[in-house]
């Protein structure tokens, strides 16, 4: 699949999932990385903009509608000149020369060889996270290289290689992949995208046999896929399914408008990585068979091992397995050339409106194309780091532009780079608000600006601490460096030539750099990028009636008039005085880790640390308290997460957001607030020497929150597009029918702020609420994990968490009515052809959560995972996406099991009876003893330690559960052990209750 439209596809596929852990999120698994921003930027990325849709036919501009200019202005209504853009000295004529195309070193732990058929490969050995492998085999073809008529076939003849080889059938490569560990399923285990076919195995190395047996199924699928005639016909409906989900829905309709015009003009111009309806049906084995014989040949492909091996026995495999595949055709074609950059093909602006009736998020794309500066390169990694200056710099602008009033959209500010495909660069944004096109000025007046009146030093300076913070933390934490990280870049690597020296190298040598660029070079560049690039901007919305039509826009950018940068604020050099600590009442050794220790404040507050070298350099913390928007007032749970978001972006104490912004560039801490059902608190994470300003954020965070004017606007924004998902986007509404269905229309559990709760917002009501649950603590705790001293700690927590004010002891309400009794069906009609047809069951449980049956319910959930992937989607060859879930609530002490699949409505109530005989059977038989061995090795895999949040649950789970069933992974990996076939059969019946469920269908009939 392609990678871009694989995320868009998986947000829309899992926005029920991801709305319902929204509504009540009483857990932690999320942990930022530090010195990653956490913001929601913006409701249109995470929670429409992923989700954008089709015109209607009539309404649709062609995607390279170049709309001329407006009529002459009047000279009368001329502005003011604004005077010659700044001298640039000896920039001023700049031209970035040919980047010098002499290669970066590459790190000497990576063994690179070629075997005599030319089969590339890539070997390293790594312990994080130990006891495991990663193998990748990559094909240097993607949808670019399909066919003219058989448009999708690099993406058919991916699913083809999970149907059957000469060695192993159809069902049989299934039960192998299970059979050591490796989940499987839609997405799990290879992707296509515009330029390359991935396959991935990822393994515990605990069997003995899964080594040798991953490697012939790496070979098998690179030389002997059998691609039968009657198997590619039980796998077109599966493909046809994902084609309507990923196409034919509202996101894949914009998304697909979007790449039309990013690829206008370039060698991806065309193409269709998942195909098109018409290409899906008709392809058929021989085209498939000759895409497989032309590119998947030694020549052009590589293998990719890491893990916890030694580099001459993955070497030895690699020749035993790959050494005499010959190729089947004389010679590979030659690829295609993809470093396009948009002067080339686009002389003016190109503007454009994409509407989807399903799409209820307005909001405008503008992007400009970058150039394919060579990856891999001295002169393109140069080239490259100053593009990334410049974007961060804009980045700065932009912020302090926008909390100046000086812009008119809503939604807060961002730039970034991103790649659309190997070899097409973009650099861009989406912005939302009431007046777009007002917007659309405003917002290219600051970046010509930048460009008309220059950068500043002190933005330069932002950037360049920023990005040195990040390097320094990349360099700490390179001991712990995961298998996949590595083998991700060696993939890039053989692709495109991507950077993989040392860490070490890579960061002196990007240090280096970055004192080699002045503000008059940056602003140079961006003045020849503005230049070549016209932006390219669209309007998106659920009605070509409610967004900027192609040619407002284009006068839109007409109007633009460079826009002078505001005044500087003042930096602060620190937050706040550092406190005098408060001793703690009570201290002591806590066995659950190993040197985990604990203090108890006098405030109530207690701080809980277990030392970590998962993640060298890294130190994650999560601080809860219990009460969350259950103490509050009906109808507060809509609104809760706004009044965090303004807070977040509002600055703290004394200092601006802006200042704030510039003081967090110099360290890696980020802290985020949240206020779910149950309990409230932070989350955030930090390189090791920046805890103290991480536990001073979460200080002013409770004694000094501050809410501004800007970022409130910011949330009443926010509020809207989530209102107006609510109305227009299927499986938005079906998940919010599901939770009504679920507490049985409660007001309690509102999710959706309503146009009254929307007009009556104002900073003193977010702020309110924020300090209602936010502004003192009675029974927080602070699990604090990573690689630091605990005296460290110990310090820190006396001077930050003890000296917090303590307020009324209180706890969380539990207003949930209990699951309902019964069978009950909601419908939700879908149009045929909008992507949305599916079905959603969910069931509910009371019953004690412990380790042992947080274990088997896991264990529950694998094996009926393997069965819905089995018989529902490969056996019926309807659904392109079915899983299950299952997951408790440690507060209340109930939990939650969901079933959801995707598919054709006409094809729904087959599939949905499937699934009931699935679950039947598991509860009268149980498991057979393969599907348990198989379900048992996923969920082992599943148990290793690979981040500090399976140490910080457990932790946090205190909070309900004694310290023997908290289930940490030792716990976990104990209980495993003791899992039988009758456990498994008795959590089925418990969690999937036939006789009780909820079911949700999107369908069109």
């Amino acid at each position: 699949m392609n990678t871009t439209s694989w995320r868009k596809l998986f947000a829309a596929l899992f926005a029920s999932v991801l709305l319902a852990a929204a509504c009540a999120p009483d857990a932690h698994d999320a942990v930022p990385a530090p010195g990653e921003a956490n913001d929601e930027m913006s409701e249109v990325h995470e929670e429409a903009p992923e989700a954008p849709a089709e015109p209607e036919e009539a309404d649709e501009p062609s995607p390279a509608e170049e709309p001329g200019p407006a009529d002459e202005p009047d000279p009368a209504d001329e502005l003011e000149p604004i005077g010659d853009p700044v001298d640039l000295g000896e920039f001023n004529d700049y031209e970035p020369a040919d980047p010098d195309v002499a290669l970066l070193p590459v790190d000497s732990n990576v063994l690179i060889g070629e075997l005599s058929n030319g089969l590339t490969y890539y070997l390293r050995s790594n312990d994080s996270p130990g006891e495991a492998v990663v193998m990748h085999l990559v094909v240097n073809a993607g949808g670019v290289q399909d066919p003219d008529g058989a448009e999708g076939a690099a993406h058919f003849l991916e699913h083809m290689m999970f149907n059957g080889t000469e060695r192993f059938s159809k069902n049989e490569i299934d039960q192998v992949l299970r059979d050591f560990g490796t989940a499987f399923g839609a997405d799990l285990n290879a992707f296509t995208s515009p330029d390359e076919t991935v396959y991935i195995l990822d393994f515990q190395l605990d069997d003995p046999e899964a080594l040798d047996l991953a490697f012939t199924v790496l070979s098998e699928w690179a030389s002997a896929a059998t691609i039968l005639p009657e198997d590619v016909e039980e796998e077109r409906g599966i493909i046809l399914d994902e084609y309507r989900l990923r196409d034919e829905s509202a996101s894949g309709r914009i998304s697909n408008f979007l790449d039309a015009i990013y690829y206008k003009g370039t060698v991806y111009e065309g193409m269709l990585i998942g195909g098109s309806e018409e290409s899906i049906s008709s392809v058929t084995a021989a085209q498939l068979r000759d895409f497989y014989e032309i590119w998947y040949r030694p020549d052009n492909m590589a293998v990719v091992v890491v893990g916890d091996l030694p580099v001459t026995q993955m070497e030895q495999l690699v020749v035993e397995h790959f050494g005499d595949w010959a190729a089947r055709t004389d010679a590979a074609p030659a690829q295609p050339d993809r470093n396009a950059f948009t002067v080339e093909f686009v002389t003016e602006p190109v503007t454009g409106v994409v509407t989807h009736p399903d799409h209820g998020t307005i909001y405008v794309s503008l992007d400009w194309q970058l150039p394919a500066w060579p990856a891999g390169t001295v002169g393109g990694e140069r080239l490259r780091l100053m593009e990334t200056l410049i974007t961060r710099m804009l980045d700065i602008r932009l912020d302090a532009a926008h909390r100046a009033g000086l812009m008119s959209q809503a939604t807060e500010p961002h730039i970034g780079t991103f790649a659309a495909a190997r070899g097409l660069r973009l650099v861009g944004t989406n912005y939302q608000g009431s007046d777009l096109v007002q917007a659309t000025t405003d917002y290219l007046a600051v970046v010509h600006g930048a460009a008309h009146f220059g950068f500043r030093p002190d933005e330069l300076d932002q950037a360049v601490s920023a990005i040195r913070t990040s390097l320094e933390f990349q360099l700490e934490s390179e001991e712990t460096r995961q298998d996949n990280e590595y083998a991700f870049g060696y993939v890039d690597h053989f692709l495109s030539g991507a950077d993989i020296s040392s860490t070490a190298d890579r960061v002196n040598r990007l240090g280096a750099l970055l004192g080699t660029y002045s503000v008059t070079e940056l602003t140079a560049h961006l003045r020849w990028v503005l230049d070549k690039a016209p932006p390219l901007v669209v309007s998106i919305g659920p009605d070509p009636s409610q967004v900027p039509t192609a040619e407002e826009l284009y006068a839109a950018v007409e109007a633009v008039v460079p826009l002078a940068p505001p005044e500087a604020e003042e930096a602060v050099d620190v937050l706040m005085q550092e406190p005098e600590p408060v001793a703690p009442a009570r201290e002591s050794a806590l066995d659950l880790f190993e040197d985990a220790y604990e203090w108890e404040f006098p405030n109530g507050a207690r701080v809980v640390f277990a030392p970590s070298d998962i993640a060298a350099g890294e130190v994650n913390v999560v601080a809860e308290g219990l009460g969350g928007w259950s103490t509050l007032s009906e109808g507060d749970s809509a609104l809760a997460r706004h009044a965090v978001g303004a807070v977040a972006s509002s600055g703290v104490g004394d200092a601006s957001a802006t200042q704030l912004d510039e003081y967090l560039a110099t360290t890696t801490a980020r802290v985020s607030p949240f206020i779910a059902e149950f309990s409230e608190g932070f989350s955030g994470a930090t390189g090791s020497d920046d805890l103290e300003a991480l536990f001073t954020l979460v200080h002013l965070y409770i004694t000094a929150p501050r809410i501004t004017d800007v970022a409130v606007n910011e949330q009443v924004q926010a509020m809207a597009t989530r209102l107006a998902n609510a109305e227009t986007f299927p499986r938005w509404i079906s998940q919010l029918a599901l939770l009504n269905a679920l507490y049985q229309g409660s007001p309690w559990y509102q999710f959706i702020a309503t146009q009254d709760q929307i007009d009556a917002t104002t900073t003193s009501s977010l702020l309110g609420l924020y300090e209602a649950r936010l502004s003192d603590v009675d029974d927080l705790v602070v699990a604090v994990v990573g690689d630091i001293d605990r005296a460290t700690v110990a310090d820190l927590a006396a001077r930050y968490i003890g000296t917090l004010p303590s307020g009324a002891s209180d706890t969380f309400v539990n207003h949930r009515p209990g699951f309902p009794s019964g069978v009950k069906r909601i419908t939700i009609a879908v149009d045929a052809d909008a992507g949305a047809a599916g079905f959603d069951v969910m069931f509910g449980a009371a019953a004690l959560i412990t380790t042992e049956s947080l274990v088997i319910a896991d264990v529950t959930a694998a094996v009926i995972n393997d069965l819905l992937t089995v018989r529902v989607r490969e056996e019926l060859g309807d659904a392109y996406a079915v899983g299950a879930s299952v997951s408790p609530n440690d507060a209340v002490g109930t939990w939650e099991a969901r079933i959801y699949s995707t598919g054709a409505s006409e094809g729904l109530e087959a599939g949905h009876a499937e699934v009931i005989e699935i679950l039947s059977e598991l509860i009268a038989d149980g498991p057979t003893e393969r599907d348990l061995a198989q379900a048992l090795a996923v969920v082992r895999d599943n148990y290793v330690l690979e981040s500090n949040s399976l140490i910080i649950n457990p932790l946090l789970r205190r909070h309900h559960l004694d310290d023997a069933d908290v289930g940490t992974p030792a716990q976990r990996r104990q209980a495993l052990n003791e899992v039988t076939a009758d456990d498994v059969q008795q959590y089925a019946a418990l969690l999937f209750n036939l006789d009780n469920r909820i079911e949700v269908f999107r369908t069109s009939e």
